[in-house]
């Protein structure tokens, strides 16, 4: 999508950190921005999904729209 002009931004577990580095490098883009978060996801509540989401939510803002994270 990033190719086609729209902005994405990624989201994965910082246990796939190394996988994701990889492969933004074998791609061509190891500046590829993406957002870390902590492992596991799959066994949270909603409201802890809802908690993950907020904390992350200015880091995916500022990929999205390429403005740096606020302090």
């Amino acid at each position: 999508m990033e190719k086609r002009g729209v902005p994405t931004a990624a989201i994965i577990t910082h246990v796939f950190l190394n996988t994701a580095q990889a492969m933004t490098r074998m791609m061509g883009v190891p500046e590829y921005r993406y957002v870390v978060a902590q492992h596991p996801l799959s066994s949270l509540t909603d409201d802890e999904v809802k908690q993950r989401a907020n904390e992350l939510a200015d880091e995916v803002e500022s990929i999205l729209t390429g403005a740096p994270v606020a302090a």
